[in-house]
């Protein structure tokens, strides 16, 4: 009986033993176990799966330099497309003359045709304008005023001090005609050689001329200088980059405003040399309204605002012509 029942403890203390050094063995094992696929998990979950944020491109596991926009590329592809549009219209022309289009026959007589002069260079505009629309929309994945901080709302908002930007222009260029050399006869007086002429020149000065260059030279040009001197500026200093704001639009210096809107109003106030005989008066002028231009547009990140002083200002300007000609019934004392 005592051997019996020694035998069953025996087997308890040495199932007490295995488990024992179970519970021994297991604390050291298990770590490492678990510890294996945890880090194995980790390293294939680092960063693929994140989306990167707007302006920057994840290649490699690095972030890419940001796509500011609109940047020089951009604004040298809308000037490729306003050369085709200009390629495309003098075809047309030339089309024209060679049928007798519009009885048109004599090219001297329709290169200063003042219908035809504005005509072709709404159409040149409006040419540009229909390609751009799909092919920013497609580079940017937003579309092309979008991406141009059109901003409607901000010069509707702003409506009244923009007007009062656009009547401090009128007097600054009423008292450089006065104090400044301006030519006698310039081309763009012969534009006005009827009343039906200078009609048609007060609504293309209002409305397609305003619109189509502060595209061009405030929507595109400004941005792309701006960016570029900031782009200029971290390679020289090794600072990093100011970034985008919320919107995904690059944030500039005071230095790179200053800068774009300084190297803009250049080839602003040289497109309109030839109207007025490029006498160094009137470019002065010129490049003075276009830095106001150039400041609202910065100021406000709002083509949209550019363009209403733009067009308030030459609004302003047919407006006096309009009185001094009665109505443009004397066109003679504009001379």
């Amino acid at each position: 009986m005592i051997e019996a029942n020694e035998q069953p403890e025996r087997r308890d203390d040495s199932s007490e033993a295995a488990t024992g050094m179970d519970a021994k063995t297991e604390p050291e094992t298990q770590p490492e176990a678990a510890t294996v696929p945890t880090v194995a998990a980790a390293a294939n979950t680092v960063e693929p799966e994140a989306e990167p944020a707007w302006g920057t491109i994840a290649w490699q596991g690095l972030p890419a330099p940001l796509h500011r926009l609109p940047n020089a590329a951009d604004a040298m592809v809308f000037l490729l497309l306003l050369g085709m549009g200009l390629v495309a219209m003098i075809g047309m022309m030339a089309l024209a003359l060679k049928l007798h289009w519009f009885g048109w026959s004599d090219p001297t007589r329709l290169l200063t045709n003042t219908r035809v002069a504005l005509g072709s260079q709404l159409g040149i505009y409006l040419l540009a304008l229909a390609a751009a629309l799909p092919i920013y929309q497609t580079m940017w994945g937003r579309s092309l005023m979008e991406g141009l901080q059109w901003r409607p709302a901000v010069a509707m908002q702003l409506a009244k001090w923009l007007l009062l930007v656009a009547v401090a222009c009128d007097a600054l260029a009423a008292l450089g005609n006065t104090l400044l050399p301006f030519p006698q006869h310039a081309p763009i007086d012969r534009m006005f050689s009827s009343a039906s002429d200078a009609w048609l020149l007060f609504a293309f000065g209002i409305t397609a001329a305003p619109f189509f260059e502060e595209m061009i030279f405030r929507g595109f040009l400004v941005p792309a200088l701006a960016t570029a001197w900031e782009w200029a500026a971290e390679r020289v200093t090794g600072r990093e980059s100011r970034g985008v704001d919320a919107e995904g639009f690059p944030v500039w210096g005071t230095g790179a405003m200053i800068f774009a809107a300084l190297g803009a109003s250049v080839p602003f106030a040289l497109m309109h040399g030839a109207q007025v005989s490029h006498a160094w008066g009137p470019l002065s002028l010129l490049y003075g309204v276009s830095l106001v231009l150039c400041a609202v547009r910065l100021k406000t990140r709002s083509l949209a605002a550019s363009m209403v002083v733009h067009a308030s200002y030459n609004f302003l300007l047919f407006a006096a012509m309009l009185v001094q000609s009665d109505g443009f019934r004397h066109l003679e004392r504009l001379q």
